[in-house]
């Protein structure tokens, strides 16, 4: 898997099949879209594209909050490769970077770019500044665009979506049977914060 820091300077991928997102954790929910974005990749002859953060946008967003990542990025690197991805791009999340607007983020980065073929998203994505850009506006500026955006079924356990949010809560109770169930592999404690 070729991974890459950084945006600016990127080699030209072959119909990039695209997903971003922070991808902390690498659960089931984030193995189902990276297995359907390798498929998807495969059906076109394309190449598979994750575009990740370093560090986590809420830890920079909200330094106070208390808020902390499930697994360190290396780990999730990892995770990622296991599915099959060509590449990720790994960018380095500043509180600049997080003024760019979602329409600006797609031009400038996911067309501009990276030249994307398709975008694959689930249900509940969102981007861009304050997360304005969520799943229906950013469907229809990208259709504006030419660019194909693929939904992915959000992935379910015990009848709830499975969230970092959520794993993340289940770590605070050590609540490791959930926790492992939901990642779909046995969590490190080792990477639980002082």
């Amino acid at each position: 898997m070729f991974i890459l820091h950084g945006i600016e300077s990127l080699p030209k991928f072959k119909n990039p099949v695209v997903a971003v997102g922070a991808f902390d954790g690498v659960h089931l929910g984030h193995v189902r879209i990276l297995r359907f974005l390798h498929e998807q990749a495969q059906r076109i002859d394309g190449t598979s594209v994750v575009l990740t953060f370093d560090p986590h946008p809420r830890s920079v967003l909200h330094p106070d909050s208390g808020f902390f990542t499930i697994n360190p990025l290396d780990e999730n690197l990892k995770l990622i490769e296991k599915q099959g991805i060509d590449a990720v791009l790994v960018q380095p999340f500043t509180k600049a970077f997080s003024e760019m607007s979602y329409q600006q983020f797609i031009e400038e980065v996911i067309l501009g770019k990276l030249h994307a073929h398709t975008l694959v998203m689930g249900p509940n994505h969102a981007f861009g500044h304050q997360r304005a850009g969520h799943h229906d506006n950013i469907k229809a500026f990208c259709s504006s665009h030419h660019l194909q955006v693929v939904d992915i079924p959000e992935e379910m356990w015990n009848s709830a979506g499975v969230h970092s949010a959520v794993i993340r809560e289940h770590i605070r109770q050590q609540d490791w049977q959930t926790v492992n169930a939901m990642l779909g592999y046995e969590y490190s404690k080792l990477n639980l914060k002082p």
